[in-house]
C-alpha cells in the first residue's frame, strides 16, 4: 500500500512539474514601452476651405505613447532621437484631373515657438504627386503647406460635385523603430461659397435682427445677452469646414502684444462650436452645431443649436433653436448677408 501511495505521489508531482514547464513555455514576455515603434501619422483626417483660398496644409505628428516619466497617465508625444524621412503621395483627385493645375508649390516647417518656425527639407513632384519630408529629431510635428491656384475653382456657380485631394503616407526611412500608419489618409476639400460655407454678416443696426441674435445666443453667453447695439461694430457668423464661429466685434479696443510688437484692436466676443450636421452643395437644408461650456464647479454642459437654412442669392435665412442647461429658445430666424 505504501508503495502504491508513493507511486501515486510521484505521478502527481510529475504531472505538476510538466504542467509548470508547459505554462512557462506559453509565457510571452511583455514589451517595454521603448520597444514599441514610434508611429507617424496625419494630425487630422481632413480639412477644407473656400474656392478662392490660395493655400492649404496638413500636419504630420507622432502618436502618443507611454510617458517615460510617468507624469502623463494618458500618454504623450515622445520626440524622435534621430531624423527620419517620411514619404507621401497624392492618392486621389476629385473635380480636377491634374495635380499641377491646382498645386503650384510646397514647403515644410515646424514650430519653434509661438513666434518662430524653421524650414525642413521637402521634395514634391507636382506631376506625380509623390513627395518626401524630413521629420527632425526633438520635434512633435511637421507641417506641409501647399500653394494653390486660387482661380481654378473660383466661380459664381453652385457646384454639386466633390472637389478634393487625398494624401497617404507610403513609408519611413532612417531612424530606428519608426513606422508610418499605412491606414491613415488626409483629404482636403474645396468648399463652395455659393452654398452655406463662408462668412455671413448680421445687420446689428436693425433692432429686430439684433434682438433675435441676442435671444438666440444670449442663451449661452451673458456677454451677448447684455449687449447694446451702440457698442457693436459688426457681427459675423462663419460656417467653416467642421465648425461654426460667431464673432461680435465691439467698438471698444484693447492692446494686443504678440511676438514683441503691440497693436490696438477692437475687442471681440467669440462663440465656437463643432458642426454635428450640415447639408452641403445645396441652397437649403439642415444644420446643427454643438459644444461644451465649463461650469463654475469645473463640470461641462453641452449646448446645441439646430435648424434649417435657406439661401437666395447673397442672403441667408438661418432658423435655429437653442438648448442649454435645461433652457431652450423658440425657433428664431436670423437674416444674414454675404
Amino acid at each position: 500500500m505504501k508503495n502504491y501511495a508513493l507511486l501515486v505521489t510521484m505521478a502527481i508531482l510529475l504531472l505538476v512539474t510538466t504542467g509548470c514547464d508547459k505554462q512557462k513555455d506559453d509565457l510571452v514576455e511583455p514589451l517595454s514601452a521603448s520597444q514599441f515603434p514610434q508611429v507617424i501619422s496625419f494630425d487630422d483626417e481632413g480639412d477644407g476651405d473656400l474656392e478662392d483660398e490660395d493655400k492649404f496644409s496638413f500636419v504630420l505628428t507622432l502618436n502618443d505613447r507611454v510617458d517615460p516619466d510617468g507624469k502623463e497617465l494618458g500618454g504623450k508625444i515622445v520626440p524622435l532621437e534621430q531624423d527620419v524621412t517620411v514619404a507621401f503621395k497624392v492618392d486621389g483627385l476629385k473635380g480636377f484631373a491634374k495635380i499641377s493645375d491646382y498645386i503650384l508649390d510646397a514647403e515644410a516647417f515646424y514650430e519653434v515657438d509661438d513666434c518662430n518656425t524653421k524650414d525642413v527639407a521637402l521634395t514634391f513632384n507636382r506631376t506625380t504627386g509623390v513627395g518626401t519630408v524630413t521629420f527632425p529629431k526633438g520635434v512633435e510635428e511637421v507641417e506641409i503647406e501647399f500653394e494653390t491656384n486660387d482661380a481654378l475653382f473660383d466661380d459664381n456657380v453652385l457646384n454639386t460635385a466633390d472637389r478634393e485631394i487625398t494624401f497617404v503616407l507610403t513609408g519611413i526611412t532612417g531612424g530606428t523603430n519608426v513606422v508610418n500608419n499605412p491606414a491613415a489618409e488626409f483629404t482636403y476639400e474645396v468648399l463652395d461659397d455659393e452654398a452655406i460655407h463662408g462668412e455671413w454678416e448680421l445687420n446689428h443696426t436693425n433692432a429686430t435682427e439684433f434682438a433675435n441674435f441676442k435671444a438666440l445666443f444670449g442663451l449661452i453667453s451673458t456677454e451677448v445677452k447684455n449687449l447694446n447695439a451702440a457698442d457693436v461694430k459688426g457681427i459675423v457668423i462663419s460656417i467653416e469646414y467642421d465648425e461654426v464661429k460667431v464673432e461680435i466685434e465691439l467698438k471698444a479696443t484693447e492692446t494686443i502684444t504678440e511676438c514683441g510688437s503691440s497693436s490696438v484692436e477692437n475687442k471681440v466676443i467669440e462663440i465656437e462650436a463643432g458642426l454635428e450636421e450640415l447639408d452641403t452643395k445645396t441652397l437649403k437644408g439642415d444644420i446643427e452645431f454643438a459644444d461644451d461650456i465649463e461650469q463654475n464647479d469645473g463640470t461641462l454642459k453641452e449646448f446645441v443649436y439646430g435648424g434649417k437654412f435657406d439661401i437666395v442669392g447673397k442672403l441667408l435665412k438661418l432658423t435655429l433653436e437653442g438648448e442649454y442647461d435645461d433652457d431652450t429658445t423658440p425657433k428664431i430666424t436670423l437674416n444674414l448677408e454675404k
